[in-house]
């Protein structure tokens, strides 16, 4: 399966990953065994905001990422919520005891599929990707089992600088909502300990 890489070439002619989500890609790789490389040159996007991307506000937020819910989504326990709680506006019905029932049912759901499926694996290739969707960068698809959202690519070549500023704020929002806020005192020392990250890579 392809992979896509950032590395930057050092003055003594070796080629680096640029963040800690490129060396994960690339340590992915087997040693000793050929690949093809396919290189070519970044636009004149910031490289440094590339690099706070993806070695700063994407690490940090997944070392806070708290995994819950299991093998059941947050869109479908929303969902679930959602009628429940719209059932019980239109019918009078006690919404504390069928939210009760709702989570009991999600959670043999969840262990269903974790006896079907096994346990699932945390990745940050994964979470790179739902963090893209939830800051509303995706495609939608139409398949027989139903609509599904794909990440959109945010490569140098895909992504202005413009489009990329967005991104980097609709991403860290979505992060600061979901898992930072949480942490830190205010979304100023959570932009810094991102730049701590980023740095702490360089090292």
């Amino acid at each position: 399966m392809p992979i896509s890489a950032s590395i930057v070439k050092t003055t003594d002619g070796t080629f680096i990953p640029c963040t800690a989500y490129d060396a994960e890609l690339l340590g992915s790789l087997k040693a000793g065994k050929p690949y093809k490389v396919e290189i070519k040159r970044g636009s004149d996007r910031s490289y440094q905001h590339h690099k706070l991307f993806f070695g700063g506000l994407l690490p940090l937020a997944y070392e806070y990422w708290q995994p819950t819910g299991g093998l059941t989504g947050k869109a479908e326990r929303d969902t679930v919520n959602w009628v429940i709680r719209d059932l019980c506006r239109q019918s009078g019905a006690d919404e504390s005891v069928l939210l009760g029932y709702a989570e009991d049912s999600l959670r043999r759901l969840a262990e269903k599929r974790a006896d079907k499926y096994g346990a699932a694996a945390l990745s940050l290739e994964a979470f790179r990707k739902e963090l893209t969707i939830q800051a509303g960068y995706y495609d939608v698809y139409e398949t027989p089992w139903g609509i599904r959202k794909e990440a959109k690519s945010i490569s140098f070549a895909n992504m202005s600088q413009e489009e990329f500023n967005a991104f980097y704020q609709n991403c860290f929002q979505v992060a600061w909502n979901m898992m930072l806020a949480a942490v830190f005192d205010s979304e100023e020392s959570a932009q810094q300990a991102a730049v701590q990250k980023m740095m702490e890579f360089g090292r």
